[in-house]
């Protein structure tokens, strides 16, 4: 079995594990089924973070525990029926987490002898580690019910799927029409080839599920000026997709480490899973309501 096959495979069984898992949640169609998923998500990301920050500056107890507990806070409160609070809770655990992380850094320089380069390096560890990608993807419990949680899940299947057919694209075309890599010093490995494929079919997949998951009816589908909106806008969402991805791939080249954890064969961590979600759902959220007003000027609702 060839080293491609064999990543393959490996990647092939754990999206369907995870495919599975999201399966069993979308059948329960509970909020809480949801919020839990997420949680549970974004505590192992956590973990993983903590174990890549050995040895370095970087508070990890400080990080692990926001990682942990902010979760399940904006689960709760969603669950309660405070989604208009979210934003505020969202921004005041950030803001306190800079707080205590600033408080951390200048005991140790006081009192462990930290040079000031040493603080700035632990500074931005401890600020990454919670903002990426627990803190944005926790955006996605800003609507737990209704369309806007089938909204969520098409998202981040749109998300999942960049990532997939760029991958299959590359091991299948990689090469043979661009000499220079998309990306040769992050991710040396994603090809032009794999991106132009992934774009293709992500895209059209994405348009079918629309309707498919009652987002929009089919008689849209057969209008170009839906066209006019989703390809430009699905082509941001792709490519911010991508980015995401990258800034995985950046933040473990940076820690010297290959894989954020071994819990998934082929794929590596759960923060190899949510980093280009949190990305795109953190994204889309921020700007839902200017998409909102494009396409109900354009569609007349």
């Amino acid at each position: 079995m060839t080293p491609k096959l064999k990543t393959f495979l490996e990647r092939g069984f754990s999206t369907v594990v995870l495919l599975s898992l999201l399966g069993g949640a979308v059948a329960w169609n509970e909020p809480i089924g949801y919020a839990l998923l997420i949680c549970v998500l974004c505590n192992l990301t956590s973990w993983e973070w903590f174990n890549m920050l050995k040895g370095t500056n970087a508070n990890r107890v400080l990080s692990l525990v926001f990682g942990l507990v902010y979760p399940w806070t904006v689960a709760f409160m969603a669950l309660e029926g405070g989604v208009l609070l979210l934003p505020v809770i969202a921004l005041g655990a950030l803001a306190l987490y800079t707080i205590l992380a600033f408080c951390g850094q200048l005991f140790r320089m006081d009192y462990r002898g930290k040079t000031g380069a040493e603080m700035m390096d632990g500074m931005g560890l401890t600020l990454l580690s919670f903002v990426y990608p627990v803190w944005m993807f926790c955006f996605v419990m800003s609507g737990l019910d209704g369309d806007t949680i089938w909204a969520m899940l098409w998202l981040i299947l749109f998300t999942k799927m960049s990532d997939i057919w760029a991958y299959v694209s590359g091991v299948l075309l990689g090469g043979k029409f661009f000499t220079r890599k998309f990306s040769p010093c992050v991710s040396p490995k994603k090809t032009w080839e794999g991106i132009i494929g992934s774009i293709i079919i992500t895209l059209t997949v994405g348009a079918v599920l629309l309707p498919t998951m009652d987002l929009m009816d089919w008689e849209i589908l057969s209008d170009c000026r839906f066209y006019l909106a989703y390809i430009p806008m699905g082509i941001l969402l792709f490519f911010i997709s991508v980015w995401g991805d990258l800034a995985g791939s950046l933040i473990k080249r940076g820690l010297a480490v290959k894989d954020s954890g071994s819990l998934l064969p082929g794929i590596g961590g759960i923060f190899d899973l949510i980093d280009s979600p949190a990305f795109t759902v953190s994204a889309v959220v921020c700007v839902a309501p200017l998409v909102s007003a494009i396409l109900a000027a354009v569609f007349n609702i």
